[in-house]
């Protein structure tokens, strides 16, 4: 499972492309991932960028929302596990919903996790996004 931030990248740019990027991170070349990045983009038109520009701020609020509403998910998971346990069903129905709600909340926890520590995805989004609004301003002139 890829972030929310990650998967933006990698469908703008392709896998191979990602993980390019990724490894160029390692070795701390941000500018060569700048400078490729920019040279992709400057062969866009300039609405394509301003599409992707929309598209990129709705995926980092979505991946801000993810983050939000865990909380929220957290004590709704508690909240039904206790309903179960309370309610007069045989001890086969109780197990199966709580297994079958367990592996939902993991599943949320999972992406969670990925969507809330993929600082090698942010720190691309925000090349990505600093050479967008680089071209987009320099065509506003």
């Amino acid at each position: 499972m890829k972030s929310v931030l990650g998967k933006l990248i990698q469908k703008e740019f392709g896998r191979n492309k990602y993980k390019m990027y990724c490894d160029k991170l390692e070795q701390k070349e941000c500018m060569d991932i700048f400078c490729d990045i920019y040279f992709d983009l400057i062969k866009v038109s300039e609405e394509k960028r301003s599409a992707k520009l929309v598209h990129l701020l709705k995926t980092v609020q979505l991946s801000v929302k993810i983050s939000q509403i865990f909380l929220y998910i957290t004590v709704a998971y508690a909240l039904a596990a206790i309903r179960l346990v309370t309610m007069s069903l045989t001890v086969e129905y109780k197990v199966c919903a709580i297994i079958l709600l367990t592996s939902v909340y993991i599943y949320k926890f999972v992406e969670y996790i990925k969507n809330r520590y993929c600082t090698r995805d942010v720190r691309l989004v925000l090349i990505y996004k600093t050479a967008l609004f680089h071209l987009l301003s320099d065509e506003g002139k």
